[in-house]
This record gives C-alpha cells, structure tokens and sequence, in this order.
C-alpha cells in the first residue's frame, strides 16, 4: 500500500459514511499546522557552521462513523533547504527511515538543494465498545510512565532530545485492550516486523494499589524474550515514577545476563509556577556514542541512551501566560559527558507560538574536555 492508495481510502469510507447519516454534528474533524523551523549547527566550536530551514504541515483528519467506530488520518509534509541539505547527498534517504511496516512515505523532490517529503504517521481504524477497545493500523503505542526515559516503551520508544516531533513516530499494529474495573486494564499488541526478527508482541496488565499505578508486561521484542514493570505515584507532594526492562536473547537461554534498562523520575510543582524534576537511567548494554547518534531518533527500550548512567535534571517556570523559560541538563560519567538544553517560548495569541531551543554537547575528548557540537532552533508555529 502506497502514500496515495491509503489517503484515497480513508476518503472514499468517510464519504460513504457521511452520504449514509444524518444531518448533525459534522463526524469529519480537521486541524493541523505550520511551522517554521530554523536550525543552526556549529560542529565543535563555532569555526564550522551549517544550517538548514524547514517548513512543516500537519494535517489531521478523524472521522466518527458511529458511536463505536471512528478513523484517523494524518500527515506529516516537510521542505527542507540549507547547507546540510546541500552537503549531505543522503539526506533524504535518512529522513525517509520509518518503523513502519507498509511504506506510507513519500520524496516528492531531492534536488540536492532542497528535499520536499510526505508521511503518513496515523492511519488507524478504532472499534470501541464497553470495557473493549480495538486498534488497527499505524497508531502510537505508549506504554511508558516516566517523562524522560521509557524502558517500558516497547513499541515507540523516542529520544526526548527530538522536541520537533511532538506527535512522535507510529507503528503499524493491532491493539485490544480490556477495562475489567475502573482502575485495571489488560493490553495486548502486536507490531510485525519487515523481517523475522523485527516483530514486537506483548501483553501489558495495569492496575492500582495503594495510590500507585502500576504495570507488568511480557513479551517477545525483536530478537529477545522482554519482561518489565513500571509505577507512577507520589512521596509526599513529589511525583515519583519508575519503569524496569529486561531483555533476554531468544538463541541464548544458557546467558546469565540480558540487557537491563531502568529509569526513575522525581518530580514537583512549586508556588509561582516552578516546576523541577531529575531522573535516572541505567542501561546495562548501551549503544554507545559515535557522530550525531547522540541526537538521532533511531533507538529501542532496550537501549534509550548511549551511556551506561545518565543523570538528568530539569526546571520550567511559567512567567505569565504568554512567558514560559525552561533548562535541562544530562550529565554522564562516560567521557564527562554533559547536555545543557535551554527553552524559552512565547505564546503569541490563541494560534501563535514561537520558540527559541538550544542544543549543546561536551565531553573529554582525548584528554581535552570539549564540545562536541551544538544547536539553535528557533521556531514558529501557527495551529489551525
């Protein structure tokens, strides 16, 4: 199934759905965006610089057939231009990787100068019912509790660091979930894979004790038997979440040792709008750091950072309603490594936000600590 085939569907069902009722409420919803996004990236120092613009429209469609049944579609376009364009002759080969099993991705243009492409990231049918719900096709399964790093993330793990992407990248799968009582749920999803050993299935049961909520889960991820647990609650005033992985290969039973990968998160709400967190990660088998890996999307649960132990603490303050600044800092024992990641926004009127974001990177590098690539998004977004 093609880009164009899979839009042409949604749209033939939604009309013959909409000849068929009656005159209400329009079931069809639409919205979306446009934003301008301006990067600037200085390798090492600032002696090397290259930049790179890109225009971004989201549409989103859902469509309410019945009380039961609903659809989603929606579509990511970007144009991008600059010199990591021009500079990069497999740019929009690398944009073009999405874990989706059917390619509903486009490049409509790469000039070398300029790249325009197109992906759909939501195209799903939903059956809800009672105490069942069914989803069918490229959806978002997140399973994770902690706002930082997700172990229990299975099927849409993402680095934090790619802020542009608020949506977050979709799998196609097939979701069913039963709501025994309010407070439990039994999960069950299953996202094939282009090859053998790339499918994910597993079975999550979620339930309250205590005022905590908590979650099991077990599964097959990939190449390894995966088992899990996670919770969300509160010491005192403070949020306090956790999530625990373990990943063990499926062709080597006789290993004492899989992978691990466990986070825990502490957070609270101040007076006057302060807001602080700090979190941890320990990943047991980490990928380790090599070029811009450090800022890329493609990672799994099994591997969210690339360093063993990751130290990371965060403030925000809304100053007034149009005003809010936040700072973010992950710190690393390998290499000394450390992120400092600074946000100031402006809500410029009920449609307009504008914001400006930098990235920066330092750590020893044989034996002179140094940075190691850094980053100034400003951005504009108007929301329709």
């Amino acid at each position: 199934m093609n880009c164009r085939r899979a839009i042409s569907l949604f749209f033939i069902l939604c009309g013959t759905a909409l000849n068929a009722q009656e005159k209400k409420e329009s079931p069809l919803q639409f919205k979306g965006y446009v934003k301008d996004l301006q990067v600037f990236g200085f390798a090492g120092g600032f002696d090397s610089t290259d930049w790179v613009q890109m225009v971004h429209n989201r549409l989103n469609f859902s469509y309410r057939f019945s009380e039961k049944w609903s659809a989603r579609l929606e579509i990511r376009n970007r144009i991008f231009v600059g010199s990591q364009v021009e500079e990069n002759p497999s740019f929009a080969e690398g944009i073009d990787a999405y874990p989706g099993y059917f390619d509903l991705s486009k490049t409509w243009v790469d000039s070398g100068a300029w790249v325009v492409h197109s992906v759909i990231d939501r195209l799903q049918v939903k059956y809800a019912s009672g105490k069942w719900e069914v989803v069918a096709g490229r959806q978002r399964i997140n399973w994770g509790l902690n706002n930082i790093w997700n172990p229990n993330d299975i099927f849409n793990a993402y680095n934090f660091l790619d802020f542009d992407y608020e949506e977050r990248p979709g799998n196609d799968a097939l979701r069913v979930q039963y709501f025994p009582s309010g407070n439990s749920s039994i999960d069950v999803a299953y996202r094939p894979g282009r090859k053998t050993n790339e499918s994910i299935a597993a079975v999550r049961y979620g339930f309250n004790r205590k005022l905590y909520d908590w979650q099991v889960l077990a599964g097959l991820f990939q190449e390894d038997i995966v088992l899990g647990t996670g919770w969300a609650g509160s010491i005192g005033k403070a949020g306090f979440k956790g999530e625990f992985s373990y990943f063990h290969p499926t062709k080597s039973w006789t290993d004492t040792l899989g992978a691990i990968s466990f986070s825990w998160m502490a957070d609270q709400t101040f007076k006057n709008d302060w807001y602080l967190s700090f979190s941890y990660l320990f990943n047991s088998q980490p990928a380790g750091y090599s070029g811009g890996s450090i800022f890329s999307s493609n990672l799994t649960a099994k591997s969210l950072f690339p360093f063993r132990h990751s130290f990371y603490t965060g403030t925000s303050k809304l100053f007034n309603p149009a005003w809010q600044g936040s700072l973010a800092v992950i710190y690393s024992p390998t290499r000394n490594s450390l992120i400092i990641f600074p946000v100031i926004a402006y809500n410029a009127g009920e449609r307009w936000d504008i914001d400006l974001t930098i990235q920066s990177f330092f750590a020893d590098d044989q034996g002179r600590y140094k940075s190691q690539g850094s980053a100034l998004f400003l951005r504009a977004k108007w929301s329709f």
